[in-house]
């Protein structure tokens, strides 16, 4: 089974997981991502000006392979 890593960007910053992940496919990784990044968002969202969230998807040789965001945008009225 494929080893995927990850990388989290939230209002605290960047941080890499060491531990590698097992999936079927890319696409299963990818979304355990967006399961990690909705997670993040329950625990506070992005202040400005940043403003962004992200996971950041790895191979097994660490070669990025997808990155899936969350952007906050304040429109004014």
């Amino acid at each position: 089974m494929p080893k995927f890593y990850f990388q989290l960007f939230d209002r605290d910053g960047a941080g890499t997981t060491e531990t590698a992940y097992d999936f079927e496919s890319v696409e299963a990784a990818k979304a355990e991502a967006r399961r990690v990044l909705a997670e993040m968002a329950t625990e506070g969202l992005p202040p400005a000006p940043l403003n962004m969230m992200s996971v950041e998807l790895f191979d097994e040789s660490r070669k990025p392979l997808a990155e899936i965001r969350l952007i906050l945008e304040e429109i004014a009225k």
